[in-house]
């Protein structure tokens, strides 16, 4: 528990760290006007430039003591119940929330001056004109919503499993504003959006960490299971901010501008915090954990504003789509050879295979034994991923719709079929519960996985009804509408419909050849039903693609221009085929891994109730001959041998 005497000396400290982030926020946004002007717009006014800076710096701190505080409602509060009924547990949360939400509707304004170099009057006149105007702008527009969205959970919420989801709605926050900026624009802007979006989740964990500790003190129990998750994140926020510096300088000196000078403070601000998270604890380096943190967060939220050198320097189309100009005409050799390599999902790869084989190390370390097959399966399941984001395949598939079909259908059908056959929720259940056996007072990790598995809501939208209408109705309208087109010219839009596709076909594989014991199952016919339903639409899907007259994604890829692509319509119907062919052939695998399972799992239950039978007919063979023994007036001892007649 919060000790109150320390909760009251460490809150105005905090206070005045916010007004102390604001100040260096407000200095940091007077130097945009004498950034230089982008071709086409003028550089806003100083007091949009000012309030832009204040304003995105506080969202930052806004989002970190949400997340803070939701950590101290889950994972750090005392060991109780589950529900609460008092409605108490996350009015912290709620408050941060609400805060985070009311900035991210300030940015909207503020984010469409500094986009267009106009005035904060101005845009506002006319807002509904430009909220849509550019993706970062839009952006602010969806961080706004999640922060209500988590403010209403943390208020009405009186499940653990409601204030789990909120955290994760938190963490996901983060993403939006830094991919969108300025990451995403010029050569090898693919890099930098990765490696963005890992620092930026990373530094958002880290320093809600820091603000924990920082609040409740540094307790042993409460840095046991915080130190991992700061060191991991403050590295992580390193090498992001690495990557990203990397591509904005544009070879040139990192001191040469301001913009580069800030980048190396937030960089010598990561650096000096992950050397602090290997020191012993104490009140005061939880202290310089918070200084450095200030930092990073001023950086994060002011220096947007400050232009890039790699802003400067003209691009192609190719460039302002992919990140790299178009290559030769491919191969069979250059499509399986080496490629440009996809930072997120290698590192998404690397992270699953390293992590599922630490909980199977710990499992055999216990003297619990885990099947072998399961563990080949959820690593083949990641060397798939990792060799298509190596490959010129991957390459090719973000400039061209056969082969992004291809490899669509090999993260939506493939590899979530080799992922559920790996039963990751019972490997991660299991390991689990072994740290909560750890008799620190608080919550443990399993009881927040536990409470956010049979948290009704959670049944309700990751349940098998949903899972099968997300699968099915995924196809036809990120296809069909100009969804696939708009996602198509974003590298974050490529990476987050993989990865929605990926998902989608976890979940529906999940409820028909998955290992795991979930909250909400299906029967083995129920099972049958959602494969002899689905393959139907998949069909459909296909068919619809190879006979469309209308190109799905026209203007993107007449953007492009592949000059060995001269026929789009002929590439669409290509990419048809290939759906079919990589979708009815898996599906019809997976109806005949289903039918084993089945025919499996009704041998093992005859096989348990022919014991059943056996046990209770030996019972009725010994009372039968009682009775006989009984009748011949012979005398049976208690537990003796028992007469035959």
């Amino acid at each position: 528990m919060t000790h109150p005497s320390h909760a009251r000396t460490t809150k105005p400290l905090l206070a005045a760290t916010g007004v102390a982030m604001a100040v260096a926020a407000a200095i940091i946004g007077r130097l945009r006007p004498l950034e230089p002007r982008l071709l086409g717009r003028e550089n806003p006014d100083v007091l949009t430039s000012v309030l832009h800076a204040v304003v995105g710096t506080l969202f930052w701190a806004a989002l970190v003591w949400t997340l803070a505080e939701l950590t101290r409602v889950t994972l750090c509060s005392p060991h109780r119940a589950a529900i609460d009924s008092t409605h108490t547990r996350g009015h912290q949360a709620w408050l941060a929330a609400q805060i985070w939400a009311i900035l991210a509707l300030l940015m909207i304004p503020l984010e469409s001056a500094d986009s267009a170099g106009l005035t904060f009057e101005q845009v506002f006149l006319d807002l509904p004109t430009y909220i849509t105007s550019t993706p970062s702008v839009a952006a602010w527009l969806v961080v706004a919503i999640l922060g209500l969205v988590v403010g209403l959970l943390a208020l009405l919420t009186t499940h653990l499993g409601g204030l789990v989801m909120a955290s994760l709605v938190t963490v996901l926050a983060a993403l939006p504003v830094p991919v969108t900026g300025a990451i995403s624009v010029g050569l090898n802007h693919d890099f930098a959006t990765d490696a963005g979006a890992l620092a930026a989740v990373g530094m958002t964990i880290a320093a809600a960490c820091v603000l924990v500790e920082t609040l409740d003190g540094p307790r042993l129990a409460l840095t046991n299971r915080l130190v991992w998750l700061q060191r991991i994140g403050a590295v992580v926020a390193l090498t992001g901010g690495i990557v990203v510096t990397w591509q904005g300088q544009a070879e040139h000196s990192w001191v040469s501008d301001r913009w580069g000078v800030a980048r190396i403070v937030l960089l010598v601000a990561a650096a000096f915090w992950g050397i602090i998270t290997w020191l012993p604890r104490s009140r005061m380096l939880s202290w310089l954990g918070v200084m450095m943190v200030t930092v990073m967060l001023v950086v994060t939220g002011a220096a947007n504003q400050l232009v890039p050198p790699r802003y400067l320097i003209g691009q192609t189309p190719a460039v302002n789509y992919l990140g790299y100009e178009l290559p030769q005409a491919p191969t069979v050799a250059t499509l399986l050879a080496t490629g440009r390599s996809n930072i997120g999902f290698w590192t998404l790869s690397i992270l699953g295979i390293v992590g599922y084989c630490i909980a199977v190390k710990t499992l055999k370390r216990r003297g619990e034994s885990w099947s072998g097959a399961r563990t080949g399966s959820w690593i083949g399941a990641w060397v798939v991923v990792m060799y298509l984001a190596s490959t010129g395949l991957w390459e090719y598939s973000s400039m061209q719709f056969s082969w992004h079909m291809l490899i669509h259908m090999t993260f939506n059908m493939l590899v979530p079929a080799l992922l559920v056959l790996g039963a990751p929720v019972t490997l991660l259940r299991a390991v689990l519960r072994t740290g909560d056996q750890i008799n620190d007072g608080l919550n443990g990790p399993h009881d927040c996985l536990m409470a956010a598995l049979e948290w009704r809501p959670t049944k309700i939208l990751f349940g098998p009804f949903a899972a099968w209408i997300i699968f099915i109705a995924s196809f036809y309208v990120v296809y069909f509408t100009p969804i696939f087109g708009y996602l198509m010219r974003y590298h974050w839009g490529h990476q987050w419909m993989l990865l929605h596709f990926l998902m989608a076909g976890f979940m529906l594989f999940e409820y028909v050849i998955g290992l795991d014991d979930l909250p909400a199952s299906l029967p083995h016919i129920g099972r049958l039903g959602f494969v002899i339903t689905a393959m139907p639409f998949h069909s459909f899907f296909a068919v619809i693609t190879m006979n469309a007259h209308q190109i799905i994604g026209k203007n993107f890829y007449e953007a492009l221009s592949i000059p060995w692509v001269p026929n789009l319509h002929d590439d669409q119907n290509l990419g048809g085929q290939i759906t079919w062919a990589t979708g009815e052939i898996p599906m019809a695998l997976v109806l005949i891994a289903l039918c084993v399972q089945w025919f499996i799992s009704d041998r093992r239950d005859q096989r348990r109730v022919d014991a059943s039978e056996d046990a209770s007919l030996d019972e009725s063979l010994a009372a039968y001959n009682d009775m006989l023994a009984l009748m011949a007036g012979q005398e049976i001892k208690p537990g003796g041998p028992r007469n035959k007649s």
